[in-house]
């Protein structure tokens, strides 16, 4: 019983698509977004978990990190950020992640305030 719980604990994460977020990767972005935002509240959870929904289904997350990453380095100054401006590479995954992000902010806009119904029975 023991083997086969351990066999299953070691292929499990391996059945895990590159394409599928993790769900850490999902919940960073989400705070993130509503980080920018300036609060945690109901209204930019709607809004983020949207927006996260669009990247979902617009670009692969093992895209999404190379993308994140060109992103990131290309503003290292010196010969170490020049491997990443200099990359078509990189830039062909830049500009995908801001036409998703572009896509994202067009599908999703902001909440601004969430009203309840209320039903009398």
């Amino acid at each position: 019983m023991s083997r086969t719980i351990m066999m299953l604990a070691i292929m499990v994460p391996l059945l895990v698509s590159a394409d599928e977020y993790p769900t850490t990767a999902t919940v960073r972005m989400v705070v993130a977004c509503m980080a920018e935002f300036g609060s945690q509240n109901e209204e930019n959870l709607l809004t983020c978990a949207c927006r996260q929904d669009v990247f979902e289904a617009e670009m692969a997350f093992a895209d999404y990190e190379q993308a994140s990453l060109y992103e990131r380095y290309v503003r290292m100054p010196g010969k170490r950020g020049n491997l990443f401006r200099d990359s078509k590479e990189g830039k062909e995954y830049v500009e995908k992640l801001r036409a998703v992000r572009q896509k994202a902010l067009a599908a999703c806009p902001v909440v601004r305030k969430i009203t309840r119904d209320t039903v009398k029975q």
